[in-house]
């Protein structure tokens, strides 16, 4: 496994006893789910990441409470996330887990720091430490109780801090985290 577990953020690896491993180099060695996308009336393609929720009045937006949706049609690498941002889902009934599916890009920056990431859910906050590049799936147990299905909210915060101008990847100066490839319910 690459990572620490903190109590209650769980790499999927330590729930199931299986010989494979829930971290992949590649997002192609997944079956991760296509990005959202819709055209605005402006024409733009914006993509946000699978299973995010964004208020109505917020599509077409570049920035929307640390997510950054992408301008590429369906883009695989969808969407950076800032050191700390607000995320939303559609919760289903039922649900008792959250997954999380991450990519840690293959820059030299992570290649020579590992990311660290914690979630902040209904005041809990938990973490998994040491993702190296690759993607990787992280199940978030949801508070126990009756909760009726609808919209949630939770926090999710980076240790590390990655301008890709400063590291020579590109003219990209914005403050990014991690890529939030998809959210899904269990």
């Amino acid at each position: 496994m690459n990572g620490a577990v903190i109590p209650s953020l769980l790499l999927c690896a330590t729930l199931a006893a299986a010989a494979s491993s829930c971290t992949n180099k590649r997002i192609s060695d997944i079956d991760a789910p296509a990005p959202a996308s819709a055209t605005p009336s402006g024409g733009t393609a914006w993509s946000i990441p699978s299973g995010a929720l964004v208020n109505p009045r917020d599509r077409g937006s570049l920035a929307i409470d640390g997510l950054y949706p992408s301008t590429v049609p369906n883009d695989r690498r969808c969407c950076w996330v800032a050191p700390s941002a607000i995320l939303h889902a559609r919760e289903p009934k039922g649900a008792t887990v959250m997954t999380l599916t991450l990519l840690v890009p293959d820059y030299p920056f992570f290649e020579t720091h590992a990311q660290s990431i914690v979630a902040k859910l209904a005041g809990q906050e938990t973490g998994a430490t040491g993702l190296a590049p690759g993607v990787h799936r992280i199940d978030i147990a949801l508070p126990p109780g009756d909760r009726e299905p609808g919209p949630m909210s939770f926090e999710l915060r980076t240790s590390l801090t990655f301008v890709p101008a400063h590291e020579n990847v590109n003219t990209d100066t914005r403050a990014l985290g991690v890529i939030l490839l998809g959210i899904a319910f269990r």
